[in-house]
């Protein structure tokens, strides 16, 4: 697994994993490794190695974020490295602004800062970083669907857009959790979404009660991300 920083010493790991990508149930070439550690603070630190290099179009993303004790993000970074492109940026996340800074191949650093509503929550693409239905739906809206703020890094902007950061809306809802067989084992009782994206993309996603994503399915598309190992630290 390709890391951005090398965990240290202090760190616990507490679960690591793979996921397949799949399109139309076949592998596309793509797969993702994952890991979770926490530190002495109770911080965690999430990263992902999102691997395309066997992909139609080859590509590279490496990311790590960092998370409160309470799962709020407290930053990000993330390398995205293609043949028409090599990108990096960190994104930093407060109350009610996301500060980005990134930069792209012969382009200039850019800083920008992105206002956003205090409650939102952060869909980053990884399939690991896919986890803000579970973070984000409130149990006071009692299984009504919901539009809640996301922010988004754009990963397939072009030019001086690259990694630029996008302030969405997605309307999620809950359903009735069913059992989720994945290749990674059968878990009972996974919590279930339906997401609506704001370009009216549906997408379909299972967590266990970690909220880790067991499956993301998108039925249009017919893109399905699935975990394939999980190992809880002991």
């Amino acid at each position: 697994m390709r890391v951005l920083h090398q965990p240290t010493a202090d760190e616990r790991l507490l679960s690591r994993g793979l996921y397949h990508y799949l399109q139309e149930g076949k592998p596309s070439g793509q797969v993702e490794h994952w890991q979770i550690s926490r530190l002495p603070d109770g911080h965690e630190i999430l990263r992902a190695d999102v691997d395309g290099r066997q992909a139609s179009h080859p590509y590279s993303l490496i990311t790590h974020l960092l998370r409160h004790p309470n799962g709020r993000p407290v930053w990000l970074r993330l390398r995205y490295i293609a043949p028409e492109i090599n990108a990096a940026a960190q994104y930093s996340f407060e109350a009610d602004v996301v500060r980005t800074a990134r930069q792209a191949t012969t382009l200039p650093r850019r800083i920008e800062t992105s206002e956003i509503a205090a409650n939102y929550v952060v869909d980053y693409p990884p399939v690991i970083g896919h986890d803000f239905p579970w973070r984000g739906y409130p149990e006071s809206a009692n299984g009504e669907p919901l539009l809640i703020p996301v922010f988004s890094p754009d990963l397939w902007a072009n030019g001086d857009e690259a990694l630029s950061g996008r302030v969405l809306r997605y309307n999620i809802r809950p359903l009735k959790p069913q059992a989720c067989t994945v290749p990674a084992g059968t878990f009972e009782a996974a919590r279930r979404f339906r997401i609506i994206f704001s370009d009216g993309v549906e997408a379909l996603a299972w967590f266990d009660e970690q909220g880790i994503p067991l499956r993301w399915f998108y039925p249009a598309k017919g893109y399905d991300f699935v975990l394939a190992e999980y190992i809880r630290a002991m």
